[in-house]
């Protein structure tokens, strides 16, 4: 009996963990932004612990609520991040990428800085990690971000 109610409890916790999570960066419409890692914005990308931002596409579109930060996490791989603020949540409010390599990105307005290396997580008065979107690799050079 005592195994069923765990068991129950575990399963009710798991499905609702999924469920209850909102992020205070509205959702977009669904959309693929494809990185070639060979042109001269992106080649920074191949290498561990770097990041780029990219507002908008070449349609002059903006990508995701507030533009993508791009990048090569050390512990997660290639990773991709909305660039709004979540304390913010505004699409004129874009963390900006520390110039010290470290995979950090700080909000202009609140200040808090989000780790990228860590999945984008908050420390300050923040305490929702960046959105984030789907990565998938498409060969050596090629990458695909959607949400």
């Amino acid at each position: 009996m005592r195994k069923a109610i765990l068991f129950l409890a575990l399963l009710l916790s798991t499905a609702s963990c999924g469920d209850s999570f909102r992020s205070s960066i509205p959702s977009v419409g669904k959309f693929t932004f494809e990185v070639n890692l060979l042109q001269a914005q992106f080649q920074s990308v191949k290498s561990m612990g770097q990041y780029v931002v990219v507002l908008k596409n070449e349609h002059n579109v903006k990508l995701g609520f507030g533009g993508l930060i791009i990048g090569n996490s050390y512990y997660n791989g290639y990773c991709a991040f909305d660039a709004a603020c979540p304390v913010e949540a505004s699409r004129d409010v874009i963390v900006t990428l520390t110039d010290d390599g470290l995979g950090k990105a700080v909000c202009p307005i609140c200040k808090t800085v989000y780790d990228l290396n860590n999945s984008g997580a908050p420390n300050g008065v923040g305490t929702e990690y960046l959105r984030n979107y789907s990565v998938t690799e498409a060969g050596t050079d090629k990458l695909y971000i959607s949400n």
